[in-house]
């Protein structure tokens, strides 16, 4: 359709509004000095998204870990990285959560996270300031407010001038974006951003006193812990959840660049803090946390829940914070959850009527499980993966209370897998008084090495799977090979 000439001008007129709005809405980030674009997040904006999202945080990350004294270590030392920023009058928040996965990150306005997995990992209270330092850094070059103004930009450009124009004329709805949940900010950041934040924290170390290569040798630990769990679980990804490298993709050469371009001044006795460090974490929980369910080999045991199962040889169980995935041979996959359903219904209506109430099933059927009712049925599902049989179990654990696998099997291999796979199904049951005492936590005991220990020694009871030496020294930053020195202070697992 053709435009009138008035209709044109005006559009064009908007647009180069817009645009010249773009180039003045620019802010002085407090920490590098330079113009950035953050026009679309104001500094009291950060602030209400982090109050915000804070509580949907520690939800979605297993909630904060319940050690005072750890929570109050943490604190001292983000608190004290704080003060030497450019916003030392910004209200930190900093957060232990009670999640096994190597993790840290921060949502703006000055909310801090930092996982018991990371906590376990590091070795020293350097290592710690370093992440919390890089933290901080996001936190005080604004890093979100640039990723979320941008974004903005984008959208507006990506629908034409006319679109552009309100876009830049008007008000940005925030809270559209925090409707997106906490996901949106903790998306990775650019290169170019963690290597601001990686400088910043170095900057934050040199100012409060602490070893600046501390950064790197956390991160040499990380990748030397990512790639045993690889190397154990026989995938490249075994996790499969956010951690510290999806977030924040860096190696350790950026790291190292980093710490040159701080261009900070040699820091005399500085603090590296391996005992102080050490006596903070001793007896933190290590791997899965008894709320949420244990992964122990092949089982998977929840003992607040009472109940237990048990997944096929060559299957690799992880724990998610809304079910539990077991990974097979030739892309097998068992998906394990929990529902609720009325008292007295019966299981194979659940399972028809309510669980999967729009799924055709070829087959369904009641049974007893370890005394428990449940119900089964099959169908045939299509993904991206190609087309797969499913066989769907609803299990009443109490009266309210369901329990349910999902077993999707590729069509030619369903029939050689069925014997492994109901096996799994009959294995669910409740706790017995054995199964209470033989599985608990996992937690790190720290001590002092004598003369005669070695890695063979101190790591022969440590209950994880997998090459034991090779796990006792990568907890504790040691190179292949290498042996602990008399009188240093290592982490031991014990069950």
């Amino acid at each position: 359709m053709k435009l009138p000439a008035g209709i044109k001008n005006t559009r064009a007129k908007s647009t180069l509004s817009a645009f010249a709005l773009l180039l003045t809405a620019c802010s002085v980030n407090p920490a590098t000095g330079e113009r950035d674009f953050t026009a679309f997040m104001s500094p009291q904006e950060e602030l209400r998204v982090g109050q915000q999202e804070h509580p949907k945080i520690i939800q979605q990350f297993g909630g904060v870990y319940d050690d005072p004294e750890v929570t109050a270590y943490v604190n001292r030392i983000g608190q004290n990285l704080a003060k030497v920023s450019e916003l030392p009058d910004l209200n930190f928040t900093f957060t232990v959560l009670d999640d096994d996965i190597v993790n840290a990150f921060a949502l703006p306005g000055g909310y801090v996270y930092i996982s018991r997995g990371l906590l376990g990992l590091a070795n020293t209270e350097a290592e710690l300031a370093g992440v919390l330092g890089h933290e901080i850094g996001h936190v005080t070059a604004r890093h979100s407010a640039q990723r979320y103004s941008s974004s903005v930009v984008a959208q507006g450009l990506s629908v034409g001038a006319g679109i552009l124009g309100s876009i830049f004329l008007g008000t940005p709805d925030i809270g559209q974006a925090v409707g997106q949940g906490s996901a949106l900010y903790l998306q990775s950041f650019s290169r170019e951003h963690e290597f601001e934040a990686d400088t910043l924290g170095v900057r934050y170390l040199a100012r409060a006193g602490y070893a600046t290569d501390a950064m790197a040798s956390f991160l040499a630990s990380l990748q030397a812990y990512s790639s045993l769990e690889a190397k154990v679980s026989g995938r490249p990804d075994p996790a499969e959840r956010r951690n510290i490298m999806s977030t924040h993709p860096r190696t350790q050469d950026r790291v190292v660049a980093a710490t040159r371009a701080a261009n900070v001044q040699s820091v005399p006795n500085p603090e590296i803090g391996n005992r102080n460090y050490m006596k903070a974490i001793d007896g933190i929980t290590f791997g899965g946390s008894e709320k949420a369910g244990l992964v122990r080999g092949r089982i998977f045991v929840h003992e607040p829940l009472n109940f237990l199962f048990e997944v096929p040889q060559d299957f690799h169980l992880t724990n998610g914070s809304q079910q539990v995935v077991a990974q097979g041979p030739n892309n097998t996959v068992i998906i394990f959850s929990g529902g609720n359903a009325p008292a007295g219904s019966r299981m194979d209506a659940y399972l028809t009527q309510v669980w999967a109430k729009n799924t055709r099933f070829t087959k369904v059927e009641t049974i007893q499980i370890n005394g428990m009712e449940a119900a089964t049925g099959r169908t045939v599902v299509n993904n991206r993966s190609g087309r797969f049989d499913a066989q769907l179990v609803a299990i009443r654990h109490s009266p309210n209370q369901v329990y349910r696998f999902v077993f999707l099997t590729p069509t030619n291999q369903t029939v050689g897998l069925q014997t492994e796979l109901r096996a799994t199904m009959e294995s669910f049951r409740k706790l017995t008084r054995t199964d209470r005492n033989r599985y608990g936590p996992w937690t790190v005991d720290t001590k002092v090495t004598g003369r005669r220990d070695t890695v063979k020694s101190l790591s022969r009871n440590m209950p994880m799977p997998g090459p034991r030496e090779e796990w006792f020294r990568v907890l504790n930053g040691l190179k292949p090979g290498s042996e602990p020195f008399p009188g240093q202070v290592v982490k031991v697992i014990v069950n």
